[in-house]
């Protein structure tokens, strides 16, 4: 476990307190990312908030089964053989 040392520095009407680099980089941590706290035994806990890929926020609540339950068969568009340069 690392420790160090941290110190807390005005900003506007708060306190705040200024994350090392080298545990930013660990946690894949940047500007506007969120962090949850607790208070546990006398300790302030952060941890961080789980970043959503845009492309699963997507398909947030999207049901598979009711989707193929009516047609049972491949839904997907058959373009036949490439036309240009794909690569497949």
């Amino acid at each position: 476990m690392e420790k160090g040392m941290l110190t807390l520095s005005k900003w506007g009407n708060s306190l705040s307190v200024r994350i090392p680099k080298k545990i930013l980089e660990t946690f894949q941590l940047s500007n506007q990312d969120k962090l949850t706290y607790s208070v546990e035994k006398d300790q302030i806990v952060l941890k961080p908030v789980k970043k959503e890929s845009p492309f699963r926020k997507m398909f947030d609540g999207f049901d598979t089964k009711a989707y193929f339950a009516d047609e049972p068969t491949n839904k997907e568009d058959d373009w036949q053989s490439p036309q240009g340069k794909e690569d497949f």
